[in-house]
């Protein structure tokens, strides 16, 4: 339709110049094309002003839909000023003298600069204040605020683009939010739910999404990150106290008290929490109900070894807040002390301490076999964390920086707990202790504005013994079994790095060594299997000699990230006096490229291969019992794991519109992968790792969307993912069973932002999960959620009441369940005191059933809850 309106229009000219030739043949005429300096759109309907040298408006006219003009050079002007006019984006000026030659048309384009005007009348029109500034995005929070934020994180989930995982990690358009930082100073580090669970929304002036976020300044503009910060502007000034202390008292014997500060002047940044309560509520990173992994440890995966004893029997469909009770205790240490504008040290201390109560009923019945496992696990967990970090940052030139990064975390976990497996009862008592050491040394010198080298030094320890002790209370003799295990991961790495920018990008180069010893030795006293032996011994070497490289490079709308790590690795496994020895130069490449095909939107494809070695805990032979019929073991033949991975996406954040797309499609196979070969018995389930080549594969595609839609005051968030899984295992000694397993997963949310004192928000999720084998029927059960909520404000008071509806299995509906909780607040006219009176669990839901099944089994789970309560807090406002 465009082309045929410029055809049209060209034509029109064509004719009027050919009619009007007489008068024409005298005349000059300037034409050009107007486009944006960032995306190179055409940008239509500029106005375009003819003016002379005194400022005076000669004529104008406008560009058309094509970012296209054409206008008469004034014949009595031998020099003239040519002036672009447009709200979305900044005026330019350009000269043009009239050549005394026989030329008569004039060519003049325009690439304007965008300016922040358009993004105000967008804010002001849709009543959702966000500023962009480059890379930051910039979010006035007053203007999300309704007045039941109880905490940073509260406020968080009502931005746009920002997404909050159960665990506190937090996404900014797809990327993960490494830091949350105060005023621009990284208080926090990797624990940073600490502040966002904590700290009150009411201090917050702005909060600032930085992208292409780097922590070492002297790197800016040189290396390119996928890192977001989020900066948290505080109002008070550079000088400042605020906190609170929270006293709660319900029926029941409920408690809560809390207690927090915050401390901000020139020099120092402190946040000091103190939180003790029996009502669930988790105000720590640390987690010991579910599988989640902490937020803290994210960045430690590669460090850390097992806990096998740690591990968790319960599936968490429903908030975690819901199951069992604790008696928890938490605090939390927090200091950044900047000595000069050369030296600053900061300084994390947290302690936990909790008492879990936490009971659960599992009946499986297995597929094609006729056997039924019934376990009832009464378990008193008892945690104890002691964490110390630290950094010191210390500048002594202008353009260099030694940072110093340490961690010290010691855990302790003592379970004691009643289980059943059928109809034999077992006394469990499992003890464990995880240390972990972490030490960094980074020196940075910046040799000029385009590059930077880079001395990287790594030293890291943990050590986790575990013992199991548990006897059959039904038998007097020969009924117990003691299980001693012991993990040990030894890391070491250092490296140095050049970094430089160029002129289309940028690129590093990094040479380095790093050595890792790990080891694992058990024993215990099982006498069922004659087969296996009762002890591990087993030790595992890994010496790299590493180069890896990393180049960018930008041509016009195209972006080409090629990474690749090439190493030397010499590998010796010692397992039970079998010696295994290999060395091999590795290669994982990676190659990305983006296209931007307009400002907001892009495409990208990446193709990665990865070559990784077995984890420790697939190398060992011998056995090692974790539960009362839960028993591992290995069938260890060394292979290296090598898998490829294929990401195509096309993404869409258009923030002057609050809108946001994102689709993409991953697909990875994997060469040699865990064949599990699972022994099911009456009282016994034993499950065999072997390492073999089996081609196993997957496929993930998604799509997800959030748009703020103005007449109606509402945010819409629309995510939905397939995930296809071919893999294989065995059971019962049988041959090898082709699997498939399906999951669909739809979310749908709706939040209003109604200027009225009423707003509502919902939560849908259906999940269908799958599973097929060869030659057998398939198995297939769906979940639903529905999670909604209503918010009153009313001047000083407030109150919310949350209906959340459960249904593990559509099929059948005889595991539906509703909880409803509510929450009134009241706060004093001085605004110093406020009243909270709180209902849980209003419908005193005294058990959840939740269904699971996979490709050979069926589970009903049944998990006790904390009964209902009410509590009536006060809270003091500093």
């Amino acid at each position: 339709m465009n082309t045929i309106k410029t055809t049209f229009k060209a034509i029109f000219i064509m004719v009027f110049l050919f009619l009007n030739s007489d008068n024409l043949f005298s005349q000059h005429f300037i034409s050009g094309i107007i486009m944006d300096n960032q995306s190179n759109e055409k940008l239509p309907f500029v106005n375009i002003l003819i003016k002379n040298n005194e400022n005076t408006i000669l004529s104008y006219t406008t560009c058309n839909e094509n970012g296209t003009y054409l206008i008469e050079f004034p014949s009595e002007y031998d020099e003239i000023i040519i002036e672009t006019s447009i709200l979305s984006h900044k005026s330019s000026l350009k000269k043009l003298q009239k050549e005394k030659i026989s030329k008569k048309s004039y060519i003049v384009d325009f690439e304007l600069e965008e300016t922040i005007s358009t993004l105000e009348e967008v804010i002001v029109k849709s009543k959702k204040p966000i500023l962009i500034k480059n890379d930051t995005t910039v979010f006035r929070p007053n203007n999300f605020k309704d007045g039941t934020e109880r905490d940073v994180e509260d406020l968080l989930r009502k931005l746009p683009g920002i997404n909050i995982a159960k665990n506190g990690s937090i996404t900014f358009k797809g990327k993960r939010v490494t830091r949350v930082l105060l005023d621009n100073d990284n208080l926090f580090d990797d624990n940073y739910t600490i502040g966002t669970r904590n700290i009150d929304p009411e201090i917050i002036e702005e909060i600032e999404a930085i992208e292409d976020y780097q922590k070492n300044p002297l790197l800016k503009g040189i290396k390119n990150t996928e890192d977001v910060a989020l900066n948290l502007t505080l109002k008070k000034g550079k000088t400042d106290v605020s906190g609170d202390i929270n006293i709660g008292l319900g029926i029941e014997n409920k408690y809560r008290l809390m207690s927090n500060i915050l401390s901000i002047s020139k020099k120092i940044k402190g946040f000091g929490l103190l939180n003790y309560n029996n009502i669930n509520q988790n105000v720590s990173p640390y987690n010991f109900i579910s599988n989640n992994i902490d937020l803290s440890k994210i960045n430690e995966l590669r460090f850390r070894t097992n806990n096998y004893l740690a591990s968790n029997n319960f599936n968490i469909l429903i908030p975690e807040e819901y199951i069992g009770s604790n008696s928890n205790l938490f605090g939390s240490f927090n200091v950044l002390n900047k000595f000069s504008n050369k030296t600053s040290l900061r300084i994390n201390a947290n302690y936990l301490t909790d008492n879990l109560e936490l009971i659960n009923t599992t009946k499986t019945n297995f597929n094609n076999i006729d056997l039924s496992i019934t376990n009832i696990y009464d378990q008193n967990k008892k945690p104890k964390v002691n964490v110390l970090d630290y950094e010191l940052i210390h500048r002594p030139k202008q353009n260099s920086i030694l940072n110093i990064k340490g961690k010290i975390d010691y855990t302790t976990l003592d379970i004691n707990s009643f289980s059943t497996n059928n109809n034999s009862v077992f006394r469990e008592i499992k003890k464990s202790e995880d240390l972990f050491i972490n030490q960094n040394i980074e020196y940075t010198n910046k040799l000029n504005n385009n590059s930077a080298f880079q001395l990287v030094g790594n030293l890291s320890k943990n050590t986790i013994p575990q013992e199991l002790d548990f006897n059959n209370i039904d038998v007097t003799s020969n009924g117990s079994i003691n299980q001693d295990v012991k993990f040990i991961k030894n890391s070491f790495n250092i490296s140095s790095k050049y970094l430089s920018k160029l002129k289309n990008g940028n690129y590093s180069l990094s040479l380095g060594i790093k050595s890792e010893n790990n080891s694992l030795t058990s024993n215990n006293d099982i006498v069922n299997f004659n087969y296996f032996s009762n002890n591990n011994d087993v030790t595992f070497r890994d010496n790299n000699l590493y180069f890896d490289f990393n180049y960018l490079l930008k041509i016009n709308k195209w972006r080409f990230v090629f990474e690749n790590s090439l190493f030397y690795s010499d590998v010796k496994i010692n397992n039970n006096s079998s010696l295994t020895k290999n060395k091999k130069i590795i290669s994982n490449p990676s190659l990305t490229t983006y296209l931007g095909l307009t400002k907001h939107a892009n495409i990208y494809i990446n193709y990665n291969i990865n070559n990784r070695l077995p984890e420790l805990d697939k190398m060992y032979s011998g056995l090692i019992q974790i539960g009362n019929r839960s028993i591992l073991s290995n069938t260890f033949d060394f292979n290296r794991i090598r898998s490829e991975n294929v990401s195509i996406g096309y993404k869409i954040n258009d923030f002057y519109n609050l809108f946001q797309f994102n689709s993409y499609l991953n697909y990875s196979k994997v060469n040699y992968d865990y064949l599990n070969t699972l022994f099911i018995e009456e009282d016994t389930s034993l499950n065999i790792t072997n390492l073999e080549k089996l081609d196993n594969s997957n496929y993930r595609f998604g799509i997800e969307t959030e748009k703020y839609i103005n007449f109606i005051k509402s945010t819409i968030d629309l995510k939905s993912t397939l995930t296809i899984n071919n893999y294989k295992n065995t059971i019962n000694n049988n041959d090898i069973r082709d699997n498939k397993s399906q999951s669909l997963l739809l979310k749908l949310d709706i939040r209003t932002g109604f200027n009225n004192k009423l707003n509502f928000e919902n939560s849908i999720v259906f999940q269908n999960n799958s599973f097929s084998t060869e030659g057998l029927d398939q198995v297939n059960f769906s979940t639903f959620q529905n999670n909604f909520s209503t918010k009153f404000v009313n001047d000083r008071f407030n109150f919310i009441i949350e209906a959340k509806y459960f249904d593990s299995n559509l099929k059948t509906r005889n595991n539906s369940f509703t909880f409803l909780d509510a929450i009134f607040n009241y706060v004093q006219k001085n605004e110093k005191i406020e009243y909270e009176l709180r209902f849980n669990n209003l419908l005193n839901k005294k058990f959840f059933k939740e269904l699971n099944s996979t490709d050979y089994s069926t589970t009903l789970s049944t998990q006790t809850l904390l009964e209902r309560y009410f509590l009536l807090s006060i809270r003091f406002k500093l």
